[in-house]
């Protein structure tokens, strides 16, 4: 039972690490500090975030050029996520004052409360049985694991086809689960009786599209997964820019079928 927990939690990481190297591939911000000439000496003017977009890029280096297997074996050593654990597993001998059989959790009263996931990876540490495998599966195929997925997949799905209607880039990254297997993303423009979800439809591919610019953005920052909202917003997704989808795509298909995939899986196999 541990050892499947144990690879449950690498195939988490694994998770975590190619939805970070996703969400870099799709950053203006990144893709702006790739084609950047770093001097010697940044300029005195340079912002803060600019300045953090470099770094971040100078330690995760290009995503556009390689696959995703590649990126990771040089980079698996580096933390995929924007802060350190606040759970730290103590065990009996490591204080004298606790029995050697005493397991403690320890949390730093200056940080925030902890998630669901660090509390359920530091569990896993301590009692790998069957409740703590449940809750791990459960944080894994959460709704913000699936939207993450499903924004990439919309984004993926625009840059094949920027001149495809918003509507049927939402259906075709199965936004709104109710509506799959309802709206065609095929049909015709006019068909009857699906008025209300175009409408909707339209409104969750705004709303996705600007969580995955907002998420893309803080990646790009080195925060990741959690993002904040992004001070003095002024990018967006250039989709008419023919190497836009010409980056994204220039080794083919690969995440978009492995976001389709995941979306899919999330999804369907959850009901």
């Amino acid at each position: 039972m541990g050892g499947k927990l144990c690879a449950e939690q690498q195939d988490c990481h694994l998770e975590m690490a190619r939805l970070f190297f996703n969400f870099l591939r799709i950053s203006p911000s990144y893709t702006a500090a790739s084609q950047y000439v770093r001097p010697k000496r940044l300029p005195k003017k340079m912002s803060l975030d600019n300045r953090q977009v470099l770094d971040c890029y100078s330690k995760y280096g290009c995503v556009l050029n390689c696959s995703f297997a590649t990126w990771f074996e040089g980079h698996k050593q580096l933390p995929m996520y924007s802060c350190q654990p606040v759970i730290e597993v103590i065990r009996g001998r490591d204080r004298l004052f606790v029995c050697d059989d005493d397991v403690l959790l320890k949390l730093c009263g200056d940080q925030d409360p902890p998630s669901i996931t660090q509390l359920v990876n530091a569990l896993s540490q301590i009692w790998p049985n069957t409740q703590i495998k449940q809750i791990h599966g459960q944080v894994l195929k959460g709704a913000k694991l699936k939207n993450m997925w499903k924004d990439l997949l919309l984004i993926y799905t625009i840059a094949s086809n920027p001149r495809l209607e918003l509507w049927r880039a939402g259906a075709m990254a199965m936004l709104v689960d109710r509506f799959i297997g309802k709206l065609d993303p095929l049909a015709a423009r006019h068909k009857s009786g699906d008025d209300h979800m175009r409408r909707h439809m339209t409104l969750m591919v705004m709303r996705h599209k600007d969580r995955a610019l907002q998420v893309s953005e803080q990646a790009a920052l080195g925060g990741f997964p959690e993002p904040q909202p992004v001070k003095n917003f002024q990018t967006r997704f250039d989709f008419e820019d023919e190497n836009f989808a010409s980056r994204l795509f220039s080794l083919g298909s690969q995440e978009l079928d492995c976001a389709r995939e995941r979306v899919f899986q999330l999804t369907v196999f959850s009901h």
